[in-house]
C-alpha cells in the first residue's frame, strides 16, 4: 500500500511541476504578445504623427516658426517611433529560455 502511494505521489507531483512549467510558459508568452502589441502600437501613432508633421514642415518651409512648431515634435516623434520600432523587433525575437533542458 505504501508503495501504490508513493507512485501515486510521485506522479501528482510530476503533474504539478509540469502544469506549472506549462502555465508560467502560457503566462510569458501572454506578457511577451502584449508587450509586442503596446510597442506596435506606440510605434505606429508615433511615426504616423511625426511623419505628418515632418509633411507639414517641408509643406510651409524651413522658415524659422515652423520649423520649430512642426520640425521640433516631428524629429522627437519619430525618435520616439523608431524606438518603438526597435522595442517591438527586440520583443519578437526574445525566446523564453528554459533554465531546465528538456530529454524529448
Amino acid at each position: 500500500m505504501s508503495s501504490i502511494k508513493g507512485y501515486v505521489a510521485g506522479l501528482v507531483g510530476t503533474t504539478r511541476a509540469r502544469v506549472d512549467l506549462f502555465q508560467a510558459d502560457v503566462e510569458y508568452r501572454m506578457f511577451r504578445l502584449v508587450a509586442m502589441i503596446m510597442w506596435s502600437i506606440v510605434a505606429f501613432l508615433c511615426l504616423s504623427i511625426g511623419f505628418t508633421f515632418a509633411m507639414l514642415t517641408i509643406i510651409f518651409g524651413f522658415d524659422l516658426p515652423p520649423r520649430y512648431a512642426f520640425g521640433i515634435p516631428a524629429l522627437v516623434l519619430l525618435a520616439v517611433g523608431a524606438f518603438g520600432v526597435i522595442m517591438f523587433r527586440f520583443k519578437k525575437a526574445s525566446k523564453f529560455h528554459s533554465t531546465k533542458h528538456r530529454d524529448s
